[in-house]
C-alpha cells in the first residue's frame, strides 16, 4: 500500500525533527488527583455519562475501582466510588462503556468483585448510582464495546476471543454468542452498521468482519500493520478507519476502506514522543490519548492532510518514550468537554472549542529571490515547516491569522481559513513591484507576454500569479493591463 505524495510531504513537514510540546487550544478546566500505588501507576481509562437534567459526569479507572465524578459544577464532586478487583497488575487496567442509563466496567485485575460490573447510573443526580449484579460468566477482560443494538462485545481469551452478551435487559447481561476462535489476540473491538473492526494485538492486524448473523461471524477483510494493533474507529461517514499501534515510531493511520477489496494507506500522524495509545472520533477530530505527551487533537476533514488543532500535556515529567501520561481522551460530551486520564497526573477536564484547520501554500520570496530549504516555525506551538528545492511550502494548520518566524530571524503573518486551502506567498524584505513578472524594475507589455508564454506552457511562476488564486490565466494579465494603463 502506497500513501499518496500530498501526504507524504505533510507528514514529513511536521515531523522532520522533535520540537517541544506546548499546550494550545484546549482550556484547562479540572484537574482531579488521585493517589496512586508505589509504582506511581493506578490511574487508567475514562469515559463520561451525561444525566437527565445535563449534568456531565466524568468516569475515571483508579487503583482500588471506579471513579464517577460530576464535572458541570464549580468544584469537581465525586458522586460514586465503586470498588473493583485491583491485584495483579502493575497498571491497574480498567475500560468503561455507557448504553443507556447503564455503566458497564471490565478489569484486567484479580480480586473481589471479578467480571463485568453493571451500574445503574439513572438515579443521578438526586440520588447515587446503583451497583448491580456483576456479569461473571467473563473474568478477567482489558476491553469492551456496546453497539447501538444492544450487544457488549468483550475482549476476552481463547477460544472466546471475544465474547458477547444481550443487554436487551440492560441491568441483566445473558450471553448471546462469541467469536470463537476468531478475532485472535484481540485486542479491542469497534463495530458499526453490523461491522466489527477488531485490533488484533500480536496478529499484527486489525479485522474488519460481518457481524450480521452473530452465529456465523465472517472475515471480511484485514489491514496488516508492523507494530502491536492496538484499537480502530471509524469515522462518522464510514468511509475511513484510523488505527493505533502502541508500538515506539509507529504513526497513527488513515485508511480508505470504502472498498474492503481495496483498502489504502491515505494519511498519518505521529506526536513528538513517537508513541500514541487510543484514538476515537467525533466529528471532524480525532482525539489521541498520547502517552507522555498527553492529548492530541488532529483535524480529520481531509484525511489525507490530517492536522494538529489542539494539544495538552498532561504528564509534566518529560516528553520522552515509555508507557507514561495519558490513557484515555473521551470527547463524546455535549458541552464541548473532553476528558483526559493521566496515570499518574489523574484526571483532566478541558474546553475544546472546535477548531478546525485550514491549509496554505505559496513561494518563500527573500530579498526579491525565491528561498529554498528554509524553516517556517509557528509561535503558537513551535511546529516547524520547511520550503523544498524551489522555495515552496504547503501545510495545515488552525484557522486563524498566526506568527510564524522564518529562518529563525524574520517574523511574518499568515492566516488560515476553517476547511478550505488557498496560496499566500511569503515575502521578506522584498521591494516587488506589483505585474513586474520578468522583475526589471518596468511593468509593461514585455510581462504581459511573459504570462502568456507560462499559460500556454501550463506553467506556474508565482511572481506571475498577480491575484494569487494559484492559477496563471486571463485574470493575471487583466490585471497587469490595468496597472500599465493605470
Amino acid at each position: 500500500m502506497k500513501m499518496n505524495k500530498v501526504s507524504q510531504i505533510v507528514f514529513l513537514l511536521c515531523f522532520a525533527f522533535p520540537q517541544e510540546v506546548l499546550d494550545y487550544n484546549l482550556e484547562l478546566i479540572h484537574n482531579v488527583t488521585f493517589e496512586n500505588a508505589s509504582n506511581d501507576f493506578g490511574v487508567s481509562d475514562v469515559w463520561g455519562y451525561t444525566d437527565e437534567t445535563g449534568i456531565e459526569y466524568a468516569i475515571v479507572g483508579y487503583q482500588y475501582g471506579t471513579s464517577i465524578i460530576n464535572v458541570s459544577s464549580e468544584n469537581p464532586v465525586e458522586v460514586a466510588n465503586i470498588l473493583g478487583p485491583s491485584s495483579g497488575d502493575y497498571y491497574f487496567h480498567r475500560d468503561y462503556k455507557t448504553f443507556g442509563d447503564f455503566l458497564y466496567i471490565v478489569n484486567e485485575m484479580y480480586g473481589g468483585d471479578v467480571g463485568m460490573q453493571v451500574i445503574d447510573l439513572s438515579p443521578l443526580p438526586e440520588d447515587p448510582p446503583v451497583q448491580l449484579e456483576t456479569y461473571a460468566y467473563i473474568a478477567q477482560s482489558h476491553n469492551l464495546w456496546i453497539d447501538s443494538s444492544g450487544f457488549a462485545f468483550i475482549e476476552h481469551v481463547n477460544p472466546d476471543n471475544i465474547h458477547i452478551a444481550n443487554l436487551s435487559d440492560p441491568s441483566s447481561p445473558v450471553y448471546e454468542a462469541t467469536f470463537g476462535t476468531q478475532g485472535q489476540y484481540c485486542h479491542d473491538i469497534y463495530t458499526e452498521n453490523q461491522i466489527a473492526y477488531v485490533s488484533e494485538g500480536y496478529g499484527n492486524r486489525f479485522g474488519i468482519y460481518d457481524i450480521s448473523n452473530l452465529d456465523d461471524i465472517e472475515l471480511l477483510a484485514t489491514i496488516p500493520c508492523e507494530g502491536y494493533a492496538h484499537n480502530a474507529w471509524l469515522t462518522n461517514h464510514g468511509t475511513h478507519l484510523i488505527t493505533t499501534e502502541e508500538t515506539q515510531n509507529k504513526t497513527v493511520k488513515i485508511w480508505d476502506i470504502s472498498d474492503f477489496d481495496n483498502i489504502s494507506l491515505v494519511g498519518e500522524y505521529l506526536g513528538e514522543n513517537g508513541l500514541a495509545h487510543n484514538v476515537h472520533i467525533s466529528g471532524n477530530h480525532a482525539f489521541i490519548s498520547h502517552y507522555t505527551t498527553g492529548v492530541k487533537i488532529i483535524d480529520i476533514f481531509n484525511p489525507e492532510r490530517p492536522v494538529e488543532v489542539a494539544a495538552y500535556d498532561t504528564y509534566y515529567e518529560n516528553n520522552d518514550e515509555g508507557f507514561f501520561g495519558c490513557w484515555g481522551a473521551y470527547p463524546f460530551t455535549d458541552n464541548n468537554y473532553v476528558y483526559a486520564s493521566d496515570m499518574q497526573n489523574g484526571l483532566f477536564v478541558f474546553d475544546f472549542e472546535n477548531v478546525n484547520a485550514g491549509w496554505v501554500n505559496g513561494y518563500l520570496y527573500i530579498n526579491n529571490m525565491l528561498f529554498p530549504n528554509s524553516t517556517i516555525q509557528s509561535t503558537l506551538n513551535n511546529k516547524v515547516f520547511f520550503t523544498d528545492e524551489n522555495g515552496y511550502f504547503d501545510f495545515g494548520f488552525p484557522e486563524g491569522e498566526h506568527t510564524f518566524i522564518v529562518n529563525d530571524t524574520d517574523s511574518t503573518q499568515i492566516s488560515f481559513y476553517p476547511h478550505e486551502e488557498h496560496t499566500s506567498n511569503i515575502y521578506i524584505n522584498n521591494e516587488l513591484i506589483a505585474g513586474d513578472v520578468n522583475q526589471d524594475g518596468i511593468v509593461n507589455v514585455i510581462d504581459i507576454v511573459q504570462v502568456i508564454n507560462i499559460v500556454f506552457n501550463n506553467q506556474y511562476d508565482p511572481i506571475a500569479d498577480c491575484n494569487q488564486d494559484g492559477l496563471i490565466n486571463i485574470q493575471d494579465i487583466i490585471l497587469i493591463v490595468n496597472i500599465i494603463l493605470n
